[in-house]
């Protein structure tokens, strides 16, 4: 059987710094017309590069070292970068659709232009025919008023309406072939959704195949029929979906496993990380790359060189020397890693921390921003992106604040620690009301309240040590009277965290990406604070590293009784780490309750279909899942919806939700949701 595409033997290395960096190193795959295949594995692994070496889209230090990408019958990589043969199958029979959508369209050209631009160049069609074009296809990936919305500028698009537009570009020539290369990964969990079911109906409709390069496994679960894992430039297991998730064979993919929160999990289930880095892909070493991390490396992996794929059943290949059962062995590595520690801590059925009084009451809290127009910035209206919110947390307790980019989420957090001054309302923070109070009273309240952030690159300064990153709060809240004491307390500090202290004398980008967020926790915890909040502070880790830093956070807070606000998109997650959950939409809080009701018993529609739109790593799971997609985009804040905010969006809508506000009720239980039709 001819294959659609077939990469073999593929080696793309970089030169950097007169070394020679292997970011692909000997990868062979294919893919199928009308097929959904899924490459998958850490940041660095060489995913991307892979995709973007076959159509010639990898930077100049890059080189194609040797390999066939065989297209249609045709070797890609014999084609100049800029030639005409490249340029047709580049935008015209391979079509790809970018990570972020923001820096991938042209902000200065209608959107409308950019779609045309491909279908005039690649089509040969008239201005005229490609603008009805670039309307037909802003339809069929579900843009409203099209034929208004093409001579639209991207800024005027939502971030799901703008990655619609760019899978619009790519689907723009008819391809055979799409690139989706971590394509919903800045989205939210529902628009992420309406894309993926978008792209999958286009499978079915036209017979275009997908790759998707992505580190969602529940993605891969739901939508992928076969699946490529790779690790440090290589493949390591291969096969199709339920092999992978059902029997999965090498240590690097059964831990991947291990390490994914899931909306299914118990709560009792600790997640197992992957110990560990991957290696220096510029002194790769000879033997298996995942050496220095398998639990179960036997004598012959130390010195024989590094294993090939291997056909271990049909259509299913292994580079691994173990001696692998199934399932047994799955079994095996969660005893290892589980009876690893005795300091494991597990969260048991939820109980109220009711009795523990209360550390933060949150009282009808309103933070607006003026929205200014005109030369002269003359204040037209208000940004309501807080909109009276009320909750309590109470000591010692993780309260999870999901929902959608731009429900106000994070402005919660900024206006409790005053980063944000809060327009109205009260903030109480052990008894007292911080909401109006002078910087100089706040200054003795705010080492007591603590902020995670969420990219730990760009919060902190790459200039400084890590000595002076995690020691600064020390000094500025004269927590310790000499150098020596300083010292041994950053020191301290490293080590509660999981971080060897004699690094202290590095600077950031000598650090992974868990290791800096290990950093921002230490800095997080130096004046020792008994509230912290953690504002998306593992979005930007994968998900090996998610599971250390979640490990963490439950330590240290049994450890030190520390109470959180953990802010996060990702659901699954928050099941895990939270003990109760607020849902916010359009700066209100539209359900609360502990995790168990809230999960199990959902009341708000709008609960309901963000738990609907994550996907479960279970293939099996999945097949059984009723697969609903809420409608529509997320309004304005300019331009609300009157009545309840969640009423254009929601299924069970009536036209008194449309004229009624209603306030969040709270039964006995504590479980609260604002929606008259409950």
């Amino acid at each position: 059987m001819s294959h659609l595409l077939e990469v073999k033997n593929l080696k793309t290395y970089f030169k950097l710094n007169d070394q020679t960096v292997k970011a692909v190193d000997d990868v062979s795959y294919h893919v199928n017309e009308g097929e959904i295949v899924a490459i998958v594995g850490e940041s660095g692994s060489g995913k991307s590069v892979t995709q973007y070496s076959g159509i010639k889209l990898i930077p100049q230090s890059a080189e194609i070292v040797s390999g066939e990408v065989i297209f249609e019958g045709s070797d890609l990589l014999k084609y100049k970068e800029n030639s005409e043969e490249m340029r047709k199958v580049r935008g015209g029979k391979i079509g790809v659709i970018f990570q972020e959508p923001m820096t991938s369209l042209n902000p200065v050209l209608t959107v409308g232009e950019q779609i045309m631009e491909s279908v005039m160049l690649h089509k040969q069609f008239s201005r005229k025919r490609a603008k009805e074009r670039a309307v037909e296809l802003l339809n069929m990936v579900g843009i409203p008023d099209a034929q208004e919305r093409v001579n639209h500028f991207p800024y005027q698009f939502s971030g799901g309406m703008r990655q619609r537009i760019m899978i619009a570009m790519a689907m723009s020539c008819d391809p055979k072939l799409l690139i989706a290369d971590e394509a919903t990964t800045a989205l939210d969990v529902t628009t992420q959704a309406q894309l993926l079911e978008l792209l999958k109906d286009i499978v079915k409709r036209t017979n275009t195949s997908i790759i998707l390069v992505t580190h969602n496994l529940g993605i891969v679960a739901r939508y992928a029929d076969r699946i490529y894992v790779m690790y440090a430039g290589r493949i390591v297991e291969s096969g199709e979906n339920k092999d992978i998730f059902i029997k999965p064979k090498h240590p690097y993919t059964i831990g991947l496993l291990n390490s994914v929160p899931r909306l299914d999990d118990p709560k009792d289930r600790k997640l197992i990380p992957i110990e560990g880095l991957p290696p220096d892909l510029a002194n790769k070493p000879k033997t298996c790359s995942f050496l220095d991390r398998c639990p179960f490396k036997m004598e012959a992996c130390e010195y024989s060189p590094a294993p090939q794929l291997v056909e271990v059943d049909k259509g299913h290949y292994v580079s691994c020397y173990a001696d692998i059962k199934g399932n047994d062995w799955n079994l095996k590595f969660e005893e290892e890693f589980a009876s690893a520690s005795e300091q494991v801590i597990m969260k048991k059925e939820w109980k109220s921390k009711e009795n523990n009084g209360v550390i933060l009451e949150v009282q009808n809290l309103k933070t607006y921003f003026p929205f200014t127009k005109g030369i002269f910035n003359r204040k037209i209206a208000d940004i309501k992106a807080v909109d009276d919110v009320s909750f309590k947390v109470y000591k010692g307790e993780t309260l999870g604040l999901v929902g959608e980019s731009g429900c106000g989420k994070t402005t919660v957090a900024r206006s409790i620690i005053r980063m944000y001054e809060p327009t109205d309302g009260k903030i109480i923070f052990n008894g007292t009301d911080i909401a109006k109070m002078s910087k100089r009273n706040l200054k003795n309240i705010r080492k007591n309240m603590s902020l995670v952030f969420q990219d730990p690159s760009s919060s902190l300064d790459p200039r400084q040590k890590v000595f002076n990153i995690i020691g600064e709060p020390l000094i500025i809240n004269k927590l310790v009277d000499s150098k020596k004491e300083l010292h041994e307390r950053v020191e301290e500090l490293m080590r509660l965290v999981g971080l060897d202290p004699n690094l202290k004398d590095r600077v950031p980008h000598e650090f992974s990406g868990g290791q800096r967020q290990r950093i921002g926790i230490a800095r997080a915890l130096a004046s020792n604070p008994s509230f912290i909040v953690c504002d998306e502070a593992i979005s930007a880790l994968d998900v090996s590293i998610q599971a250390q830093i979640i490990n963490l956070l439950e330590e240290l807070q049994e450890k030190l009784g520390l109470t959180y606000l953990f802010i996060a998109h990702d659901l699954s997650v928050v099941r895990h780490i939270a003990d109760r959950v607020a849902v916010m939409y359009l700066g209100k809080i539209v359900e609360i309750g502990d995790w168990k009701s809230l999960y199990d018993n959902p009341k708000h529609p709008y609960t309901k279909a963000l738990l609907d739109a994550v996907p479960i790593p279970d293939p099996l799971i999945e097949e059984q899942r009723e697969h609903k997609v809420l409608k529509g985009e997320v309004p304005s804040l300019l331009s609300r919806p009157k009545g309840c905010v969640f009423s254009n969006r929601c299924p069970i809508a009536t036209d008194e939700c449309r004229e009624m506000d209603p306030p969040l009720s709270v039964e006995e239980n504590g479980h609260g949701v604002a929606c008259i039709k409950v």
